[in-house]
């Protein structure tokens, strides 16, 4: 396909094997699958060419990985550019949190986009757990979708399972999607919105430098989801050190080797080992995750 557009450009030099790699990388992470490749050569044409461009702009004789890279700058999605400056925008005013625990606090992970190439951001996620109250509510700056609340509600079975407490008849439980005006559909932020509320409840608090994505099932497991690919790209973006991701999705990740030196991946398969990342725990705190862990025995 790359050898079919210089041909058809006829003006733009001939691709590098390290360039050809950059863009069959892209055509992975446009397919959102390590062993796929998306089939949207229009968008793939047009980084070629722009790359091209640049060879023939310093006079080279090939095309090289440096004009791909540049390429991709060069061509970014509307979304790409947008969350570009949230994430600035973010930084400035600190609601995202990269440093130090916070209780109740936590980075979940989200995209933007109906299909691939999806554009990953961090999104801050805080819980409130209060003894008493009318039973568990939803907070949200944005719309909460009905898969959303329907995986907020099952988190309250697996807490119920662990430590014993209602959260529908004994607490009221308050969660915030922060600055998500655009809403938050689907159940990809499950297990952090679970980790949070298990901060809150227990008082124990969520390490920053740590973001998360992942569905959570009643019985404690983490099942994958999409997008995750570009939700870690996000991460690296708003430097975040450290993500953990369901297991069985790790196969299929599409990370280029730059990125993947500027990040932790940590791949989970239950809810104890997310919060065995997550939390910092201290001395008086290890109980706690003793008696998670004994329940996934």
């Amino acid at each position: 396909f790359i050898a079919q557009e210089v041909k058809n450009d006829a003006k733009i030099p001939h691709f590098t094997p390290k360039a050809c790699e950059l863009i069959i990388l892209e055509a992975k992470r446009r397919g959102d699958r390590s062993n796929k490749l998306t089939t949207r050569f229009r968008e793939l044409g047009g980084i070629i060419r722009a790359a091209g461009d640049l060879a023939i702009e310093r006079s080279a004789p090939l095309t090289d990985d440096v004009d791909v890279i540049k390429a991709f700058n060069k061509v970014k999605s509307i979304e790409q550019q947008i969350i570009s400056r949230y994430t600035e925008v973010q930084k400035q005013y600190s609601v995202i949190n990269t440093k130090g625990s916070v209780i109740g606090k936590i980075n979940g992970l989200a995209v933007i986009g109906m299909i691939p190439p999806y554009t990953g951001m961090v999104m801050p996620i805080e819980a409130e757990v209060v003894k008493g109250g009318k039973g568990t509510q939803f907070i949200a700056t944005g719309k909460l979708g009905e898969i959303a609340k329907e995986s907020v509600t099952n988190i309250s079975a697996l807490i119920q399972k662990i430590f014993g407490e209602d959260l529908t008849k004994d607490y009221s439980v308050y969660i915030q999607f922060i600055q998500t005006h655009s809403g938050v559909e689907g159940d990809s932020a499950s297990i952090a919105v679970a980790t949070a509320i298990v901060s809150a409840l227990k008082n124990v608090p969520i390490r920053q430098e740590v973001a998360m994505t992942g569905s959570l099932s009643i019985r404690g497991e983490v099942l994958p989801i999409g997008g995750v690919s570009a939700k870690i790209e996000g991460a690296i973006e708003s430097w975040i050190k450290k993500v953990i991701i369901p297991k069985s999705y790790l196969q299929y990740l599409v990370i280029s080797e730059e990125n993947l030196k500027k990040i932790e991946i940590v791949a989970v398969s239950t809810f104890d080992e997310v919060l065995a990342h997550a939390l910092d725990i201290k001395k008086d705190d290890k109980k706690i995750l003793e008696k998670i862990r004994k329940y996934f025995k």
